[in-house]
């Protein structure tokens, strides 16, 4: 198509105009993405609705006989454990299980002396799932607990001796009457308050607070405390001749030691 210019003289190309979108490739890479976000925002929505319908919580109670075992070792995994005085001659067991769009799996099991605890959610896909458990342990019977990201809540417990392993979790023990009482974790705080002396107490955590009062009384202590960049505040006194024991060492963190 061709015109002239208003004097008559040379044609001149008239400007065509074609039917194509005239925004520019980062506007159409922009819009895109911004569609591909709202559609997996409406996704993703209703997964978590139709999870929060769906979810519903089971009850699991299973006693362990202790047997001729001399020690009860109890590999409780990710889970969160709560460790209440139970009866002479069993290990309770009690599980909350909280399930959604899929079933959090939990299993439990006995080999020799060790009791194992086996659970799993994929908590993206079912929010608010996992396992809540709860050990009755034995009075005056040693038992050692061991997790590898689940906090550990100790209440009430007298007599005998219990071990607590974390990984990254935090222990916290109230009520307690126990003999001796040992709290490991790596990454996780550690709190003890005690309601009658016990023998011993050994804390010791990479990256977390150290924190435990005890009750006055006739026994002392061999007390060793330690922490590499936290402050340490004791005000137990060390005795080079006590009859019991209390070491607490952390990494990183402060270290708080109180009597009544």
């Amino acid at each position: 198509m061709t015109d002239r210019t208003a004097t008559g003289d040379e044609p001149v190309d008239a400007e065509i105009v074609a039917d194509y979108d005239v925004r520019s490739p980062a506007s159409r890479t922009l819009l895109t993405v911004l569609g591909t976000i709202v559609a997996v925002a409406l996704i993703a929505g209703a997964v978590l609705g139709t999870s929060i319908l769906m979810r519903e919580t089971t009850v699991s109670t299973s006693d362990i006989e202790l047997g001729e075992s001399v020690k009860i070792v109890v590999d409780a995994g990710a889970t969160d454990v709560r460790i209440v005085q139970g009866d002479a001659d069993v290990v309770r067991v009690k599980a909350r299980i909280t399930s959604g769009l899929r079933e959090t799996d939990f299993e439990i099991g006995r080999r020799g002396d060790e009791i194992k605890i086996l659970s799993g959610c994929q908590t993206w896909l079912n929010p608010g799932c996992g396992v809540d458990t709860t050990l009755e342990i034995p009075q005056g019977f040693p038992v050692e607990i061991r997790t590898t990201s689940g906090d550990v809540d100790v209440r009430g417990v007298d007599e005998g001796v219990l071990t607590i392993l974390s990984g990254s979790g935090d222990i916290d023990g109230t009520g307690l009457e126990l003999g001796e009482f040992s709290a490991s974790t790596t990454s996780g705080d550690i709190s003890a308050v005690f309601l009658t002396q016990p023998f011993g107490f050994k804390a010791a955590t990479t990256s977390g607070d150290i924190e435990a009062r005890m009750p006055d009384g006739k026994r002392t202590y061999v007390v060793r405390t330690a922490s590499t960049s936290g402050d340490v505040d004791s005000a137990l006194e060390s005795d080079p001749d006590g009859k019991g024991f209390v070491r607490a060492t952390s990494g990183s963190g402060d270290i708080t030691l109180t009597t009544d």
